[in-house]
């Protein structure tokens, strides 16, 4: 398998379950970059939560976070953010919560939410974000965010989700990277739309890109080439759709799958 340029989502497929790298992963990773390809992150996650696992990476590329409403520089800092307005981020928040869901937004810091519960506990746990309550989060968004969230169980998401759609056609593009996670960024984001736009910046070749996802908003830059992985804990549908499947993110699925056809491979190749 001839490849010079992987990218990897961060959550349930190249984290672990414990939302960390593990050293196996990391030596993977440092090898690839060693011999010149292309490691990218491209994760649901803002920019301040990826920084930890970027710097630990130091793999010299950008990044893709908030679902493609980010491009990240090599230095860590923001090439660019597409945000919503604040009216229509205010639209979407309280359209989650007549529907029950936990909301919350995003500066370039921090997340807010209205008070403190389960699943702003959880998700500053499982982010390494610092959350901030604001008691009504309507009345304090007053500012452009790249992204809002809605918590809620997952059989509400499937429902909802459509609704969500229909409401804000052509003004909000909506995605689901955990079952229980109802994600809305300004139109057209997607991983996908991301890693073109990326490809222009840097030329990034299909044919020689890896690309490995787990869930519903992955699908767009799985389809971005003909190499595409999915985790053996991912969903069905992202697992219908993807050419290979390799093992789950608490085994090292992307490590293992990069060292047997990407570093092996070519090692082989050199001996010949």
């Amino acid at each position: 398998m001839l490849i010079d340029t992987i990218v990897s989502d961060m959550d349930d497929t190249l984290l672990n379950d414990d939302c960390q790298l593990s050293a196996y992963t990391v030596d993977v990773l440092r090898r690839c970059t060693e011999r010149g390809i292309r490691v990218i992150l491209a994760s649901g996650r803002a920019m301040d939560s990826m920084l930890p696992h970027l710097k630990r990476l130091n793999t010299g590329c950008p990044a893709i976070g908030c679902n493609g409403a980010q491009l990240i520089n090599t230095d860590l800092t923001l090439m660019r953010c597409l945000y919503f307005d604040a009216a229509t981020a205010r639209e979407l928040c309280a359209f989650m919560e007549e529907n029950g869901f936990y909301v919350q937004v995003y500066d370039n810091t921090y997340f807010y939410y209205a008070t403190e519960c389960e699943p702003s506990k959880q998700y500053k746990k499982s982010s390494g974000m610092e959350g901030k309550a604001v008691g009504d989060l309507q009345t304090f968004l007053t500012f452009p965010t790249p992204k809002v969230l809605g918590i809620n169980h997952p059989e509400e998401v499937t429902k909802v989700l459509p609704l969500a759609e229909e409401r804000f056609k052509g003004r909000a593009a909506f995605s689901v990277s955990k079952p229980y996670f109802l994600e809305a960024e300004p139109p057209e984001v997607s991983k996908g739309n991301a890693l073109r736009e990326l490809s222009k910046i840097i030329g990034i070749d299909p044919e020689k890109t890896l690309v490995f996802g787990d869930s519903m908003n992955d699908l767009s830059m799985l389809n971005f080439t003909p190499n595409s992985v999915a985790m053996e804990n991912g969903r069905e549908e992202v697992k219908a759709i993807a050419r290979y499947i390799c093992q789950p993110n608490h085994q090292d699925g992307v490590a293992r799958f990069i060292e047997e056809h990407v570093l092996n491979a070519s090692a082989k190749e050199e001996k010949q």
